[in-house]
């Protein structure tokens, strides 16, 4: 019997842990910025909202290369093949990568409040805290 419906069933797991990752991300994000909105001044709370934006983006691309890595792991008929190592190295180093490009962008370029954006953006990576992060949502079944 193949395994396709376990696969699946993972792919579906697995989208549902990113979906709830983001909505908590930007949860928290919309938040923190209405507050520093009301304390402080729109230009803060914008870049909150983009320190926060840079978290997500960060999350969503390490969650791709994650997707690639597994599905590669799985061959036609469903059976686990073992997940390269190096396509995880790939994604944490390609996130890695867009983070410090975006935090770049967002404090050289576009000039927004250097601590608005890094506060934005632990705000969104506590969110790690509150939803599993890329972890299954179902526990692994027993054996013996």
């Amino acid at each position: 019997m193949s395994d396709s419906n376990g696969v699946r069933s993972r792919n579906s797991s697995f989208q549902a842990t990113i979906k709830s990752l983001s909505f908590t991300q930007l949860a928290f994000v919309v938040i923190a910025a209405i507050v520093s909105f009301l304390q402080k001044d729109s230009g803060f709370a914008l870049a909150l909202i983009y320190g926060g934006l840079i978290s997500l983006a960060g999350t969503w691309v390490h969650a791709w290369r994650v997707h690639l890595a597994t599905e590669a792991a799985t061959d036609e008929s469903g059976e686990g093949l073992g997940i390269d190592a190096s396509e995880l190295i790939k994604g944490s180093v390609l996130k890695f990568i867009i983070v410090v490009a975006l935090f770049a962008l967002g404090m050289s370029v576009i000039k927004l409040e250097p601590l608005a954006i890094v506060i934005g953006f632990v705000i969104a990576q506590m969110s790690f805290l509150f939803t599993r992060g890329y972890a299954a949502r179902h526990k692994p079944a027993r054996r013996g």
